[in-house]
Order: structure tokens, then sequence, then C-alpha cells
């Protein structure tokens, strides 16, 4: 297990009112109870994002120049900025639990580079309140040793030690009522899950359904905190794609305690919206899916159709949602200069990776709703299902309409990839992103959605491949090497057909 300092001073996570006063602050959301009390506007609390990193930035830079100077892993600024490590090559002296552990927070986190948030926003509230627990220290180890691995493969065999380690631990939660029950217990189940997601799909999804059981027994009363939130948008975010991939419906007990956690949550939250049509996807599909198999289903395939269409119907406000909060630019270049995509060198620059997962997360959520209304298209015909909004062309018109809103959410997907692999990076940036595993991760579901999509072309299909190949060779995310083998198979079938 890592050795790390003795426990700090930690910065006030009050609310502003109750720091001025020196009262003891509840913390409550969205208000804390003391101001709710006194009758005060409450001012809420601090940016948990700037607390975690500049209380770990002078710890971090102590530990390591205790190893050497040289091999010194830089974090600089003074308050919030993390720079790009260095990453030290290992020797004895070397303590492989904080290397493996910064290189978690830089990569998967801070997105490499200030003010990038990186896509696991869930982390820095639920590390500041207990950033010393030896649970979540294996587990972030183990994810950051095992990212590090894809450049020093000597780093394998410590990576999965910590990862033994941080099971263990778990393990030990797990078989105690209130360490099972902590925040800290539940976010190392979800790193885990990062850790399986570069072996393979199966061992994932078993890591992914183990936090959603944490999540059911810590029950509904935790959304009264906000750290408690952000780990449910991870848990149902996981969740989801496991249930749309493996054909399952969303599980009743956890949309349960998203109708409860809805009561804390801003509506017009962008990544809330967006998980609740994600939820009402994989139902929806899976239980036509098991109509088609012959199993009884009260609904018939019309009932299906409207249901989809009021799914996709439901994109144009959280597309409305993302151009206002998330606006990317659009580079266009010359056919002769384009590096990066084989359609015309056009790709996308977002301000930060957490901006990459929210656009893609709706467009990958959007073609398989497309994928489905096609689908149901076919069964209503093939069945002729009475169908109350018109005629065979009207359907036929909704399908085109379908295979245009694929073809486009696929094209910008697509575009995302350069800056989401750190080929490329923002005007303004010191210097070019350095490739990372977390952009692989990040990826690898979207470009296996656009693959298989019935509205790519064969050229686009190939670029998928050799992206998630790559992937697969450069991060040592094996998943990504599935999937691209699986999209190689789908357009064998489709040749043939």
């Amino acid at each position: 297990m890592s050795t790390f300092s003795p426990p700090r001073a930690r910065t006030s996570r009050s609310c502003g009112n109750c720091r001025v006063v020196k009262r003891r602050c509840d913390k409550q959301v969205p208000q804390c109870g003391q101001c709710v009390r006194t009758r005060e506007t409450c001012s809420g609390y601090r940016d948990e994002w700037e607390l975690v990193f500049r209380d770990q930035t002078s710890d971090t830079v102590k530990r390591s120049r205790q190893v050497s100077e040289k091999k010194r892993l830089k974090i600089n600024g003074a308050a919030t900025e993390i720079n790009a490590l260095t990453i030290p090559t290992p020797g004895p002296s070397t303590n492989l639990g904080d290397l493996g552990v910064n290189y978690f927070l830089q990569d998967f986190v801070v997105g490499g580079k200030y003010p990038s948030r990186g896509f696991l926003n869930y982390i820095p509230t639920a590390y500041s309140a207990d950033a010393e627990h030896p649970t979540l220290l294996a587990s972030m180890a183990a994810v950051g040793l095992v990212a590090l691995a894809a450049c020093r493969p000597e780093l394998v065999c410590q990576a999965r030690a910590k990862y033994s380690e941080a099971i263990q631990h778990v393990n030990d939660a797990l078989s105690s009522p209130v360490e099972s029950l902590k925040d800290s217990t539940l976010m190392s189940v979800i790193s885990l899950g990062v850790f399986e997601h570069v072996s393979n799909f199966e061992s994932w999804v078993r890591h992914v359904k183990g936090a959603a059981t944490l999540v059911v027994a810590r029950g509904k009363s935790q959304f009264a905190r906000r750290n408690a939130i952000l780990m449910f948008n991870q848990v149902r975010a996981d969740l989801t794609a496991a249930c749309i991939h493996s054909v399952q419906p969303f599980p009743n007990d956890i949309r349960e305690l998203q109708e409860e956690a809805a009561k804390y949550i801003d509506p017009s939250d962008a990544f809330w919206a967006l998980g609740v049509l994600a939820t009402r996807c994989a139902t929806v599909f899976a239980l036509a899916a098991r109509k088609n198999n012959g199993i009884h289903c009260a609904q018939s395939w019309p009932d299906f159709l409207k249901a989809s269409i009021a799914i996709e119907d439901d994109f144009e406000y959280v597309l409305d949602i993302l151009a206002k909060q998330e606006s990317y630019k659009i580079i266009q270049e010359s056919c002769e200069s384009a590096r990066f995509i084989s359609y015309n060198g056009r790709y996308h620059l977002y301000k930060t990776s957490w901006a990459i997962r929210l656009w893609n997360n709706s467009r990958m959520v959007e073609i398989i709703v497309c994928e489905i209304i096609c689908w149901l298209i076919s069964k209503v015909l093939e069945n002729d299902s009475p169908y109350s909004d018109g005629s065979q062309l009207n359907l036929e018109k909704k399908r085109h309409g379908a295979i245009e809103i694929m073809s486009r959410r696929g094209m910008e997907i697509l575009a995302s990839v350069p800056q989401g692999l750190g080929l490329v990076s923002l005007p303004n940036a010191n210097k070019p992103q350095e490739p990372t595993v977390s952009g692989g991760y990040l990826l690898i579901w979207n470009l296996y959605t656009v693959g298989k999509s019935p509205a790519i072309n064969y050229q686009n299909r190939r670029w998928v491949v050799k992206q998630l190949k790559g992937i697969s060779e450069s991060a040592g995310i094996t998943m990504a090497l599935q999937l691209a083998e699986d999209i190689v198979k789908i357009d064998q079938e489709e040749r043939i057909d």
C-alpha cells in the first residue's frame, strides 16, 4: 500500500456564509441548513476542482522531491494548475503508488491541462473528502499504472498487483455495513471498472453492476450530497451503456433512484437530461428485442415506434442546451493538408474533454435511437401493423430522416477524434497534447457506434476500424481491438447480404 504524508489541514468546504461567521455547515444542497434556518441566501460552495488540486499540488511536489529531483512529477502552479506530468523511469526509490495516483488524476480527471476538466468529473468531490482512504488510493493507483503501462510495459505487473490490492480493500469494505456505503468505496468500484474496461467487456459489466448495487444500497438519502449525485451520474451512464450493448432494460431500482435524484438536479443540466433519454432508449430497445424473440409483450410494434420517435424528438432539447453551454469550433483543412480524417479534413475543437464526452454521448445515443426507429419501421411494415400517423409513405420518410441523422451525428463524432486522442489542441495551449489512455477510453464506444451504423460508408468504416486498432495498440485497451473486429464482421456480413 502506498505511503502518504500525514493528514494535512483541510481547506474549508463550508458555504460562503458559514465560513465568514465560522459556524458549522451541514453542506446540504441546494442550500445549507444553516442558511435556511437563518433565512439567508446561501452563497454556495467552492469549486471542488480547485480545492482538490490546491490541496494536492504542494503535497505531490514535496513527495516527488523526496524521490529524486531529476525524476520528480512536475506539478506546477500555485493553486489550481496541473501541468502534464513527467513520467520517471521506475527505479528502486520510485513510489509507484504515488506515480499511479498522480497519473490517474492528470490523465482521467484534469484532462492534461488546466482548465480542461477530464471526463471523470465525479472524482474531485469524492476524492477531496476522503483522499487518504487506502481503498481509494489503491484503485486510483491501479488505473494510473495500467494507463502508464501502455508506454512502459514493465509496469503491467505492478498495475495488476495494485489492482489485486484494491480488490482486497473493496472486498473488506463491502463486508462492513459502514464502509460499504462510503463514497470512497463506490468511487473505488467505479474506478476499477475503468481498469477492467482496458481488458474486456464482460469484466467491465460486472464492475458496473457492482457499482449499481452499491448505489441502490446507499438509498435515496444519498442525494442530499452533491458528490453522491455526481457519482450516481457516472454509474447511470456506465449502466446505460452496458444495458444498451447487452440488450437489457434499464433496472427499475436505479430508475426509482433517478426520479429521487431529479429533485436535487438543475433541469437544465445537459448530462442529466441526456442520461434520462439514454435510460428510456435502453428499455425500449430491450423490450422490443424481447418481442422480436417471441416473448409475449403488451406493446405492439407501433407502440414501440411511437416511444422511440418521442425519444428522438426530445434530443432537440438536449442539443439546444449543449450548444449554449459547450460550444465548439469547426476546423476545415484543405484536402492537401488534411491529416486526421478522410472526409474533407474537418475536425472539431472543444473547450474540455468533458465537453467532448457530453456531445459524443448525446450523438451516440441519438444514433442508437435512430437505428431502433429504422428497425421498428421495418417491423411495422412487415407485420402490416396499423399506424395512426399515416401511410407507408410517411414511414419511409421517417426512416429516411433517421438515416440522415445517423449519418450527420456519425460525422460529428469522427470530427471529435483528433482532439479526443490528443492529436490537436486548442490554439491558446502552450504545446500540443500528448495521446492519452483516457482519450481512447473516452472514444471507443463512440467509434464503435459509428462503425456499426448502417449510415456509414465503407471508407469511413475502415477509418473507424483503423482508429480502434490504433487505440488498442497505443493505449493498451484490449476492448478497442475486440470492437474493431466486431465492426469488421458486421461489414463482411453486410457485403454478403
